[in-house]
């Protein structure tokens, strides 16, 4: 065998066929502690092999053959520090295949030239050495022979001496959208069983880890009405959600809800640090209106909330203004007894009608009349805010609508302040700039970070955290061109019931670690002196523009050296 193994930085993105873009690092990287890191290895092979990771032995169905074995050497006071994985390759929309997926085997036969292997690692803070070598071994055997050593990489580790906040603590407001039903689905079981719950507590887990804020709750049937998902046959996937809140009609016609799965939904969140908002999805604003259909003919908005009939033994839909006013003050009452009302947000996902939007808030509120009821949008024109806001207690803007109102963002950020709420962002199928699509260049999954701080925002809203097409390991794309492969998702629906994390995730994250490193030294060096630092890569405010329909220009560098070189020439100026 003639291996040929190189190390690559955590953004470089491997796309089967394009070999040439995949630029070697340096062979130092700088870290702090208690902040994961990452960076990748290429293996360059002609010949199939089985390739397995660390010190455990494994073999494949074909046999004894030629194996590499790779192990990473590192004080032993570290090995569990570090983690190394096999890369996954998924199907793009031009049917490239790209690396995104981190598996979770630790073996894995290997036919294509290439393959990618992810190592992660975080030094702990009571570490006391500024310094270690971590070497990546390739040991090589075939059949019953000894192994030998046939190539090795070194990578220096500059460790500095401080640790920011845990990203649980930090002061990035993290909203990503759950898909509970979804979730279900991928692993076809039932929703809201006891195995759902396993589920949704792996993966509620995860978005704790990763900062989330915010708790999804869907109260009624099939908001964003499956996405459309009805009209795509091609990869095709169910995303119609389901109402958590179980509802029936008693004996004498009143509307009743068991709230079970509420309460076992909440708790979860609370367990993973998930508690600072309750926002309530389903009940203003939903898509498709009323091409999907909708049985309260006489209400302005699509509201579609199943319950069983105890009477006659059989499920219908409320289908009156007053049974669905019943049914909301049920829900909202829930809320108040279990003391998250003042945390509770109403959530309108990119409303476009002011007068259905105020004729259903005037109705949500007379189901609660002793308490206001608190709004929230993410909208695609800052006009609805505008002329509509009194209710809006916080806001997210698209890419577009933020570079459109850049001039006005500080007087925006302060209305929404006034009422106690959060101003973020958030990019969806558009724009193609600064996204984190398979196709986007996989610095830009961490530049949501920095330039989350460079706006001034709380911080970054997605629409799906894990929401996959059919076969999604199989093929990533769907709904293409409206929509971008990857759109959908940031984690896998992994075998051990567990979310998969991909290499957009991480650097996403990486992005969220940077962004408190940059509220840390803001205290140190004031915001001012920051801005103008980071300007030099992320470019000037007065040059970015919103393109109609969907675009912008900005002009931030893609060279994710020149990041890292400023980020460390701060932390070493002012941190240490």
């Amino acid at each position: 065998m003639n291996l040929i193994m190189k190390l690559h930085d955590s953004s470089v993105k491997h796309v089967i066929g394009k070999e040439n873009t995949l630029k070697e690092m340096k062979k130092n990287i700088t870290v702090l502690k208690d902040s994961e890191f990452a960076f990748q290895v290429s293996l360059n092979e002609d010949q199939p092999f089985l390739c397995q990771l660390g010190i455990e032995n494994h073999i494949h169905w074909t046999g004894l053959g030629d194996k590499i074995r790779l192990e990473i050497d590192v004080p032993t006071d570290l090995k569990s520090s570090f983690k190394m994985s096999f890369l996954g390759y998924v199907k793009d929309d031009d049917e490239t295949l790209v690396g995104d997926p981190i598996l979770n085997e630790k073996s894995k036969r290997i036919t294509r030239k290439y393959q990618m292997i992810w190592i992660e690692g975080k030094i702990p803070n009571a570490y006391m050495k500024n310094e270690i070598r971590a070497t990546v071994k390739a040991y090589y055997s075939q059949g019953y022979e000894k192994e030998v050593l046939v190539v090795s990489e070194e990578l220096r580790i500059n460790i500095i001496d401080y640790a920011v906040k845990p990203i649980k603590e930090g002061d990035f407001f993290l909203d990503l959208w759950q898909h509970p039903s979804n979730w279900a689905r991928a692993y076809d079981v039932e929703y809201f069983s006891d195995i759902h719950f396993e589920i949704i507590e792996n993966y509620l887990k995860d978005l704790g880890c990763i900062g989330q804020r915010v708790i999804d709750l869907i109260v009624t049937d099939y908001p964003w009405a499956g996405q459309r998902c009805y009209e795509v046959d091609k990869n095709a996937s169910n995303l119609f959600e389901m109402n958590m809140v179980k509802v029936c009609k008693d004996n004498t016609g009143r509307i009743k809800c068991d709230f079970s799965n509420m309460d076992r939904y909440i708790d979860i969140c609370h367990r993973y640090g998930i508690k600072e908002e309750v926002n309530l999805f389903g009940l203003i604003g939903n898509w498709d209106a009323f091409s999907f259909g909708s049985p309260v003919e006489e209400y302005k908005d699509a509201m579609r909330v199943m319950y069983f009939n105890q009477t006659d033994k059989c499920f219908d839909y409320i289908k009156t203004k007053g049974e669905l006013k019943e049914y909301f003050s049920l829900v909202f009452n829930y809320l108040v007894d279990k003391g998250l009302w003042e945390k509770t947000l109403i959530m309108s996902d990119e409303p476009n009608n002011i007068d259905v939007f105020n004729a259903c808030s005037d109705f949500l509120q007379s189901a609660i009349p002793n308490h206001k009821i608190k709004m929230k949008s993410a909208i695609h024109h800052q006009k609805f805010f505008e002329e509509n806001g009194m209710n809006i207690k916080s806001l997210s803007l698209n890419t577009c609508e933020l570079l459109n109102n850049l001039e006005t963002i500080d007087g925006l950020k302060g209305k929404i302040k006034n009422k106690g709420g959060m101003l973020t962002w958030y990019s969806c199928c558009f724009p193609e700039k600064l996204n984190i699509f398979l196709k986007s260049p996989l610095i830009e999954s961490r530049l949501s970070g920095w330039f989350t701080y460079y706006f001034d925002l709380d911080g970054f809203l997605r629409w799906a955290y894990g929401v996959w097409p059919g076969n999604v390991f199989e093929d990533a794309s769907y709904k293409h061109p409206k929509w971008a492969a990857g759109d959908m998702f940031l984690v896998y629906p992994g075998k051990d019931l567990k979310p998969m994390h991909s290499v957009r995730y991480k650097n996403f994250m990486f992005g969220i670690q940077d962004f408190d490193l940059f509220k840390a030294l803001e205290k140190k060096c004031g915001r001012y002196e920051l801005i103008a630092e980071l300007e030099i890569l992320l470019g000037q405010k007065k040059n970015m523009l919103f393109v109609p329909e969907r675009s912008v220009k900005m002009d931030y560098s893609l060279a994710y050296s020149e990041y890292m070189e400023l980020r460390n020439k701060l932390i070493k100026k002012y941190l240490v």
